[in-house]
């Protein structure tokens, strides 16, 4: 059930069969002092205030043909949301107060046709609360009815109205139906009422899903480490006390020694492939993908090694090299959108610290560029696939992501991705995608900006359905810059605009301003009359905004 947090609350549900069979041990304090055993079980009601008040629709001093027929109903609705999980009791009440609304209304004027539905109601009641009461073993329905402290004749009556010949006299089947509701109240009203008591669902956790975070946490405080000492240029487990100390120290010491390796980089696989069976055993518990981003959050290491990593490509190739396969694995179960959108929101965060903000960022715009390249190795594909359908079909996902098949090694070569600075993705399990945008989630993004989300926002722009053009997307960013005074020759020319967010709103709904339109002309006719055209060649101005000295061969930097 929701927790307080959704304004909602769960409760304490004292068992049925635990009323008859409560485990009672003496307290260490006072012998005499008696402690009840309690069970938590979702029930559903959405809090004790809910089932008081149907128990005095039904039970109490006013209570009238009116207010039974309201309790009916919101007992339909209990059973409608849990189903087969709805208590018996709960059931059983059902059934007879239904069936004494419509006798009380008469609505059935043949006396014979009531006879059927009282028998048919008595048999459904004893049936719901003998399932509280079985075991793998046969059962007598008197030794059933003797448990649940149900006098026998109700048993009687109970094979009468189902192999009977004659049914017995409509009299006797009312008086039974009283008896039965004023027992239920009794057995489980009064119970339930008098021990229930709402808890914060925030508190209460499955037993496997709380075992099953203790695992994949521990698994990513391991990876953390060593990918703090590995970044440390460390290879060898002996010399990581230069880096870390303390319980980081000795747990990678222990996953490290307890495993066998021989290098510190077989480490980082060896914790993906356990993920990965963590994820197959435990794929039965609904938020697995939640558990797995909130123990990525709480890595350290992972989000400040940005600055290793930002300042030279060296240590980006070597940070990319450890964490391809962790990536990998993260977008072939379908994790790595959420994870994406966390990190996002944190660079977005006004509460965040710069660091963690950096941090946030710095992968944001990693798996954005992953993105990207996937997207491209894709169309490359699409587009031999149109040229030739009888080409081998490229698979691309896998179980196995600490390998990239030969077919995916081509397409990332022929598509100009440099694997080397580059996550390379893969599809996921259930379905093959590409990621993509609508425009809608740029404007939303776009309201929140801020230098952190600046260069993450910039590679959306490829991203976006439908797809923007060239001139639109160097639009996007000179009205970028503009905002955040990124200072550049052009604009120091004239700079009388002063953009805002509501620019860039305007830009992605088509409303562009009119000097926005003449000064780009204007630039775009100073440059086509500086530029030297020699055949297909040109020689571009020298105050050419492009950094042509950092493109690799065979790339545009605006890609």
């Amino acid at each position: 059930m929701p927790s307080k947090c959704n304004e909602l609350e769960d409760f304490v549900e004292l068992d049925e069969h635990e009323n008859f069979k409560t485990n009672i041990t003496s307290s260490t304090e006072n012998n005499d002092q008696m402690k009840v055993k309690r069970r938590i079980i979702a029930g559903p009601w959405k809090n004790v205030a809910e089932f008081k008040k149907v128990y005095c629709w039904l039970y109490g001093p006013d209570s009238n043909t009116e207010s039974r027929k309201l309790a009916l109903s919101q007992m339909r609705v209990w059973g409608l949301r849990r189903s087969t999980q709805c208590p018996a009791a709960i059931l059983g009440t059902s059934v007879m107060v239904e069936v004494q609304l419509k006798d009380e209304a008469a609505s059935i004027a043949n006396n014979d046709d009531l006879q059927m539905l009282y028998a048919s109601a008595f048999t459904r009641f004893f049936n719901f609360m003998s399932s509280i009461m079985q075991t793998y073993s046969i059962r007598n329905m008197y030794d059933t009815a003797k448990d649940l402290g149900l006098a026998s004749f109700v048993v009687d009556l109970r094979h009468i109205c189902a192999h009977g010949q004659v049914l017995p006299p409509l009299e006797v089947l009312r008086n039974t139906a009283q008896y039965c509701l004023h027992w239920l109240r009794d057995y489980y009203w009064n119970t339930q009422r008098a021990n229930m008591c709402d808890v914060d669902a925030a508190f209460i956790r499955r037993k496997d899903k709380t075992q099953c975070d203790l695992n994949i946490s521990r698994l990513f405080e391991v990876y953390d480490s060593a990918l703090e000492v590995y970044m440390g240029g460390v290879v060898n487990i002996k010399i990581a006390k230069r880096y870390l100390h303390g319980h980081r120290l000795q747990c990678l010491k222990e996953y490290y020694n307890l495993n066998k390796f021989k290098t510190l980089t077989e480490i980082f696989d060896h914790i993906v492939q356990k993920l990965g069976q963590l994820i197959k055993r435990d794929i039965a518990i609904k938020d697995i993908t939640e558990v797995f981003v909130e123990a990525i959050l709480k890595m350290k290491y992972f989000f400040n090694v940005y600055e290793k990593a930002q300042n030279s490509d060296k240590h980006l190739e070597m940070l990319l090299e450890v964490t391809q396969t962790l990536f990998r694995m993260l977008a072939l179960y379908d994790m790595l959108e959420k994870f994406f959108e966390a990190v996002l929101d944190i660079a977005e965060s006004v509460s965040a610290s710069d660091e963690r903000k950096s941090g946030a960022s710095f992968w944001a715009i990693q798996i954005s560029k992953g993105f990207k390249a996937y997207r491209k190795c894709k169309e490359l594909y699409k587009k031999e696939l149109d040229k030739n359908p009888n080409i081998q079909e490229v698979t691309f996902s896998s179980t196995n992501v600490t390998k990239l098949s030969h077919h995916v090694r081509e397409l990332l070569i022929c598509s100009g991705i440099d694997r080397r600075y580059t996550l390379i993705l893969s599809d996921t399990m259930r379905r093959p995608w590409i990621w993509s945008f609508d425009r809608s989630y740029l404007e939303k993004h776009l309201q929140m900006i801020n230098k952190y989300t600046v260069p993450v926002i910039k590679r959306l722009l490829y991203l976006i359905e439908p797809e923007l053009t060239v001139d639109e997307m160097q639009a996007f960013c000179s009205l970028i810059e503009a905002y955040f005074e990124v200072p550049t020759e052009t604009n120091m020319k004239d700079n009388s605009k002063i953009y805002t967010p509501q620019d860039l709103l305007n830009k992605i709904n088509g409303v562009v301003a009119e000097t926005m339109e003449v000064d780009n002309d204007e630039h775009s006719l100073e440059c086509e009359e500086s530029t030297e055209n020699y055949g297909l060649w040109s020689i571009a101005p020298e105050n050419d905004l492009c950094n042509w000295k950092t493109c690799p061969l065979g790339r545009l930097p605006w890609e």
